[in-house]
């Protein structure tokens, strides 16, 4: 009964106040925009995945160390033969 009791005060105390409760309500309004703008922005730009053309055709490539270049090298060969010929 007190959760009641409390909102009915806020209720009418923001009434007798209404620049700040126009201001609570603006201010509210503005930050969830701006949150669900932020976040829509992340979510397409970051976390969906990239659309790309031809995925099979796709390789990466790393080496991680010095010693193993000859290694990787000739396995990337051995899968692409016309690699040594694309320099």
């Amino acid at each position: 009964m007190s959760f009641l009791r409390d909102l009915r005060v806020a209720f009418y105390s923001l009434m007798r106040t209404q620049g700040l409760a126009i201001t609570v309500i603006l201010t509210l309004a503005l930050g969830i925009g701006a949150n669900a703008a932020i976040f829509t922005l992340v979510r397409g730009v970051l976390l969906k995945p990239l659309v790309n053309r031809d995925e099979n055709r796709l390789i990466y490539i790393r080496q991680s160390a010095l010693g193993n270049w000859r290694r990787q090298h000739s396995i990337l060969r051995a899968r692409n033969p016309g690699f040594a010929r694309q320099r």
